[in-house]
């Protein structure tokens, strides 16, 4: 008897609780506990927020990796001051223009000098001698810019004259002083042992990166070669993906790559596909 009442009584409140009855206000339990499991409106709003500022940042953080980029001959002054303006309104890395635009991006950005300027040196081909070289970069920077992107001479690899390629670099970070140098090797035209010994080349030098291609040979950047880049040149230098990069898809591959900048024209339209997903 005194068995079965007291199984009664321990049934008594999980009979109330699976007829329903609600539990305490303020999501606590009866021991007055907050249930971990509910959390209240203000709780949920705070978490959404949170989750919003967290995307935002990501966004923000893709899009600093971009040189917003012009180097066509037909590029207009109008063309280079709407293309300072998105860099502006969307927070890219740098503009990247030839010899010419850079004091006109340097006036047009004066409000915005987190903002950097790079400017071509030996584009595209990269068969000026050295001297040209150190001279562009000098007068680039004269001009406003903060970053040098120089075509390495493509004839000294294919050559496989690696010691001019290095003593040129050498000259051409010496040139550019404090301000970072991005040695363009035109992948699509190399061999894999070309641009492993091209990249080695560059970082030795004291380049800052090591970027793929001008654009204007060839297939571009692939994911492939910015993978090998990568592992060639280590902690020790950067890689730029550069050349037919379009849109979302293309610009998250060469990131997936192990690319750190990405330059390319199209950074609007990337910038739209970045924010829509």
């Amino acid at each position: 008897m005194f068995g079965s009442k007291k199984k009664k009584e321990n049934a008594e409140p999980l009979e109330e609780e699976q007829k329903g009855v609600p539990a305490p206000q303020g999501g606590a339990d009866k021991g007055g506990e907050k249930d971990p499991l509910r959390i209240s409106a203000d709780e949920r709003e705070e978490f959404e927020e949170f989750r919003r500022q967290k995307k935002i940042l990501e966004i923000r953080r893709l899009l600093k990796m971009i040189d917003h980029t012009m180097l066509k001959q037909t590029a207009t002054r109008e063309d280079i001051r709407k293309l300072c303006a998105e860099a502006k309104e969307y927070g890219f890395h740098s503009v990247c223009v030839q010899p010419v635009y850079v004091s006109e991006c340097f006036r047009c950005l004066k409000d915005a000098q987190s903002i950097k300027i790079a400017c071509v040196v030996g584009f595209p081909m990269g068969e000026n001698k050295t001297e040209t070289k150190v001279y562009e970069t000098k007068r680039a920077l004269a001009d406003g810019a903060d970053e040098i992107d120089m075509v390495a001479c493509i004839s000294a690899i294919k050559n496989g004259d690696f010691g001019y390629m290095k003593r040129e670099v050498k000259k051409v970070v010496a040139a550019a002083k404090h301000c970072p140098v991005k040695v363009i090797i035109e992948t699509s035209l190399l061999t894999k042992e070309e641009m492993v010994k091209a990249a080695e080349c560059a970082r030795d030098a004291g380049a800052a990166f090591v970027k793929t291609s001008t654009g204007y040979f060839g297939a571009g950047a692939k994911a492939e070669d910015v993978r090998l880049l990568k592992q060639t040149v280590g902690a020790n230098c950067s890689v730029k993906a550069s050349g037919g990069i379009k849109d979302a898809d293309g610009f998250k591959a060469m990131v997936d790559a192990g690319a750190d900048r990405i330059g390319t024209s199209s950074g609007v339209a990337i910038a739209e596909g970045i924010k829509k997903e």
